[in-house]
């Protein structure tokens, strides 16, 4: 059996094109199809359905990529554990979700680093399920997975389908976030109703497993729809804040530090409470490199200094 088919079949199924797998893998399309043709026969069944809307894998092809990805984490595990010598190259990947307090323990880690030798770290913001999707398909080692306590069993659910084992980091409700000359800026706790007149910034590619994308936006607002602007990347969220202060968005806890260093604050509401939980989520097996220890710690502590009331 040649695992690099396997890598092939594995790309076809994320990307659902053959098209779009071959650019990928930079190979020709023919070469692709015919890979997957000769694994196809190899095994005597089908492993994709092709259709003009797309690739689609078949009953059987769906159990066949689950093995395909075991085996291909079972192959790069063993070429870790028995790279060469020569090779000192520090490594670390981490899929994480748009959060201060993760983004700051970060720093904090990569501050720790030393000058000397090669070092491959790959630090990546997107959603719970592509988090999941990136170390499955050993993208990244590690991912920090959120999402409401209620949708927790979905997500264990999947976890075990997909192998995975997780640790808790922290749990948390959300925060109105808004600058500190905001007009509700002084008062110790908001109710609803104080932020109707106000814009929120929403992270435009607001999703929830399991929901249309209509009904999801409507329970996470339990209201009518308000005035809003959507925003498409993280790192301008926090400037317009500041620079706006006629807006808020809900997030979890930032550190007081990143409030101070922004000009922001952070407010209660008197709304029914939306818990959310931060885990971390890693492929069965995976043994902790000196590096992922030394990050995992600190951002249990930065977790662990986030405002609790």
């Amino acid at each position: 059996m040649n695992t690099l088919y396997l890598k092939y079949a594995v790309e076809v199924e994320k990307t659902g094109s053959f098209t779009r797998a071959a650019r990928n893998l930079f190979i020709s399309q023919p070469r692709l199809s015919k890979a997957i043709r000769e694994l196809e026969s190899q095994f005597g069944t089908e492993i994709f359905n092709r259709t003009a809307k797309g690739v689609q894998p078949t009953p059987k092809g769906e159990v066949f990529l689950a093995r395909a990805r075991s085996i291909l984490t079972q192959v790069e595990q063993i070429e870790s554990m028995f790279q060469p010598l020569g090779d000192k190259t520090r490594r670390f990947s981490v899929s994480v979700p748009r959060a201060s307090y993760i983004s700051q323990a970060f720093i904090e880690f990569a501050k720790s680093l030393s000058l000397e030798g090669e070092i491959d770290y790959k630090y990546w913001e997107t959603t719970s399920p592509q988090a999941i999707r990136n170390v499955v398909d050993s993208q990244c080692d590690l991912a920090i997975v959120r999402f409401q306590t209620v949708y927790e069993p979905y997500f264990m659910e999947i976890l075990e389908e997909k192998e995975l084992q997780h640790k808790f980091i922290c749990e948390f409700e959300c925060y109105a976030l808004m600058s500190e000359h905001h007009p509700l800026a002084n008062r110790e706790i908001l109710d609803y109703d104080d932020l109707r007149q106000y814009i929120e910034l929403v992270h435009g590619d607001f999703s929830v497993p399991l929901l249309s994308q209509a009904r999801a936006r409507q329970l996470a607002h339990m209201e009518e729809k308000k005035r809003e602007i959507a925003i498409y990347e993280r790192g301008s969220q926090l400037e317009l804040l500041s620079g706006l202060p006629s807006t808020y968005m809900w997030g979890s806890p930032l550190p007081q530090n990143t409030l101070d260093r922004m000009g922001l604050v952070q407010k209660r509401c008197n709304v029914a409470p939306r818990t959310y939980r931060d885990i971390l989520v890693y492929r069965r097996g995976h043994r902790f490199s000196p590096e992922e220890e030394n990050f995992i710690n600190i951002l249990t502590r930065t977790a662990d200094n986030l405002p609790k009331d």
